[in-house]
């Protein structure tokens, strides 16, 4: 007996879906991340974007302007990429690096996380020549961070900006306000603008300081003629912390991972 033509229909449209049903289906894109960052209302900021796309907001600061986000940018300028090493990666193998690379506190891969707190990058990275900054920005050298933090002081607090360059004001006008993001009692202001956020910090398979620190890295290397095995592997940082309103001012091996604010080249 010859099949019916509805038969013949229904048979095609049952093939029909179990090819579907059997076809795989391709991952939604990611989704983009949102900063949960509380900038300061009363300020007006700029905008600029790196070369991943990444979108950032800016702030004048004196006669700079800075990021006032934490750099997420996993291509260096010229498109190279960026190595990354996860915990996964293996024991030890962050430290033992002597080129760029960066990885996300915890190895989240969580986008708001990311956007908000941005990714830490090794000494490394900082001072390669292909670029971290986009163009026309670059990481802040030594004599920058002191720049910024003499006109943001304003002669309220004498401090040596040499040597430690603690300034006992400084770091409270520059942290994001709250406690959304900082641990209590974090006297901040953010009269800059700046909106500084502790993103922690990367030493060897051990992440820290989250919530308590943002550590900052210069692109300026630190050099003490009685200690020749350390030439080239130190930078000068600058340091907020959760507890005081103050900011420091230290050197650190190159083999760690902490985050970046680019300035523009004004």
């Amino acid at each position: 007996m010859m099949p019916t033509r509805n038969a013949v229909l229904l048979a095609g449209l049952v093939l029909l879906i179990l090819q579907l049903a059997s076809c795989r289906r391709d991952d939604p894109p990611p989704r983009p991340g949102q900063t949960t960052a509380v900038f300061n209302p009363n300020l007006t900021y700029g905008t600029m974007t790196d070369i991943d796309g990444n979108e950032y907001r800016t702030i004048g600061i004196g006669n700079q302007v800075w990021m006032a986000e934490n750099l997420r940018v996993t291509h260096y300028r010229n498109g190279d990429p960026i190595p990354h090493i996860p915990l996964s990666a293996g024991q030890g193998i962050f430290h033992l690096q002597t080129q760029g690379v960066y990885c996300a506190y915890d190895d989240t891969t969580h986008p708001d996380s990311i956007t908000t707190y941005g990714l830490l990058y090794n000494g490394y990275a900082v001072v390669d020549e292909r670029g971290l900054c986009p163009d026309g920005w670059r990481v802040p050298s030594d004599e920058d961070w002191t720049a910024l933090v003499t006109h943001l002081d304003n002669g309220d607090n004498a401090f040596d900006p040499n040597g430690t360059g603690t300034n006992g004001v400084v770091g409270g006008r520059m942290k994001e306000v709250g406690y959304r993001h900082w641990n209590a009692p974090n006297p901040a202001d953010n009269s800059s603008g700046f909106t500084a956020l502790p993103s922690g910090n990367r030493y060897g398979d051990i992440y820290y300081y989250k919530n308590e620190r943002a550590l900052f890295w210069t692109s300026t290397e630190y050099y003490v003629d009685t200690i020749p095995d350390i030439k080239g592997k130190i930078l000068w940082m600058r340091g907020i912390g959760s507890l005081f309103p103050s900011i420091g001012r230290q050197a650190y091996p190159k083999d760690a991972g902490k985050c970046v604010r680019c300035i523009r080249n004004d």
